[in-house]
């Protein structure tokens, strides 16, 4: 039996590719990366290739060339991603309650309940929300405690570049057998390289408890910090996440195998958002697609997960369902820090996180094709049988297909009187008991003396930044 598979394919031809190949090198050799920070210059002009001229890094054609061969074999060695899924949202500051539907700041003991939510379904990722009733002071060092205690993989990925706070966060990490890894951009859009990231790298470089991470995954927006048109926007995104490269692994940030990142988005200049919802923006992560190929040696399977829609409604059903069908489509797979999130990155909503592992399984089914079987014979045979009997019911091949028909607990096709029967209850309301559910089922505990010894770390750091953990509101 064979299969007929769904696909989406882009359309850059070898002529754009070879235009943005030379935009992309004029912009590194003309143009360069900003970069105010000394210690970064001294260390990238001694090598070959690079200049520092009016304030800015810039390189030659070799150095370029060159390293975009190494990304693009290291991309040829990377595995694809197999199967389709999404995954745990940035950290958001603002969530929708689950009993009054309202939006409002999310609370220590909201970031315990949604991190038992999202880690009910993934292995690992951000905590999904911000304990915004805490002293800023510890926020995140709470947060990360609130990770490691509830889960076995969740963490990390929090921006801050208070040594002193990172400090207790190796502490921390150490004492659940983890290593600290810090996560910072180091390219921003347009082409200039953040001078705190750069000052923290150098600080924590040869640390004994914390990683420091440099992303290369600047994303720039077009319109507000790049072209607006199609290709100036493919090209500068190209550009910042190579020069971005090409500094790291000159620093020894990164090793000579990485594969060239790459993201890129439209904004909405009418309202001075990035515009996820516009049909452009997702046509351009088809693009995308296309010079990932060209640069980095594969066709990038990984995308982030992002909506403008504020509410789980009808706004973010067919926002949501468009860009995970049209990109799954394209090759697409991981769709990451994302699910559940809501307005760009600002809100977390229960019920559309599990709206959106929904929907990935709906999206997953069309992936996976249909059967097309037997021969014109055979095909007729079943027709001729099924109309002597006046219904396909009961037929051997209804029977045997059925159960390989997609089936939902959530999107249900019963006639209206029986959602009536059935209480008449919304899809988001459906969402909200399955969420409450994973919650209340969750288990996850450390062993007695590693939850002990965390709880003292957690109670030095405190005091060392100044605050007394006995004053917060936090949760057992």
């Amino acid at each position: 039996m064979e299969r007929i598979d769904f696909r989406l394919s882009g359309g850059l031809s070898p002529a754009h590719l070879s235009t943005m190949h030379e935009a992309v090198v004029k912009v590194l050799e003309e143009t360069g990366l900003e970069c105010q920070h000394q210690p970064t210059i001294d260390a990238l002009t001694s090598q070959p290739g690079v200049r520092f001229e009016a304030g800015r890094l810039k390189f030659s054609r070799d150095l370029i060339e060159e390293t975009i061969a190494g990304a693009r074999a290291a991309g040829k060695k990377r595995k694809p991603e197999e199967r389709l899924r999404v995954s745990a949202p940035w950290n958001c500051f603002n969530i929708i309650d689950m009993e009054s539907g309202e939006i409002r700041p999310s609370t220590a003991a909201d970031a315990v309940e949604m991190l038992k939510l999202v880690a009910s379904c993934n292995d690992s990722g951000p905590a999904p929300v911000y304990p915004c009733d805490l002293d800023d002071r510890i926020q995140i060092l709470w947060l990360e405690k609130a990770c490691l205690e509830n889960t076995a993989g969740f963490g990390g990925e929090i921006l801050t570049h208070d040594l002193e706070t990172i400090k207790w966060l190796g502490e921390m990490y150490q004492v659940v057998g983890r290593r600290y890894q810090l996560s910072m951009q180091v390219t921003i859009s347009p082409l200039r390289l953040d001078h705190l990231a750069l000052e923290t790298y150098w600080r924590l470089k040869d640390d004994d408890l914390v990683t420091p991470g440099l992303s290369l995954c600047p994303i720039p927006v077009g319109g507000l910090t790049a072209p607006y048109f199609p290709s100036g926007l493919l090209v500068q995104g190209v550009a910042e996440s190579l020069g971005g490269l090409i500094v790291t692994r000159l620093l020894g940030a990164v090793p000579p195998d990485t594969w060239l990142s790459l993201r890129v988005d439209f904004g909405d200049m009418r309202d001075m958002t990035v515009a996820y919802s516009l049909p452009e923006n997702v046509m351009i992560q088809v693009l995308l697609r296309d010079a990932a190929e060209h640069f980095s040696g594969f066709r990038h399977d990984t995308i982030y997960l992002n909506t403008n829609a504020k509410q789980p409604d009808a706004f973010a059903a067919v926002d949501r369902m468009a860009y995970l069908m049209m990109l799954a489509l394209a090759g697409y797979r991981h769709f990451c820090l994302g699910a559940g999130q809501l307005s760009m990155d600002e809100v977390f909503s229960p019920a559309q996180f599990i709206l959106d592992n929904e929907m990935a399984r709906y999206v997953e089914r069309v992936l996976g094709g249909l059967p097309w079987e037997g021969d014109a014979e055979a095909i007729a045979g079943v027709i001729a049988e099924g109309a002597a009997e006046g219904n396909f019911l009961a037929h051997d091949t209804t029977l045997e297909a059925l159960p390989d028909m997609f089936d939902s607990l959530l999107f249900r096709r019963s006639n209206i009187d029986r959602w009536r029967s059935d209480g008449g209850r919304t899809i988001v309301e459906e969402a909200l008991d399955r969420a409450r559910a994973a919650i209340a089922d969750y288990e996850f505990r450390l062993e007695d003396s590693v939850q002990a010894e965390l709880d003292a770390t957690f109670e030095k750091a405190c005091r060392s930044l100044g605050v007394d953990p006995k004053t917060q509101p936090l949760p057992g």
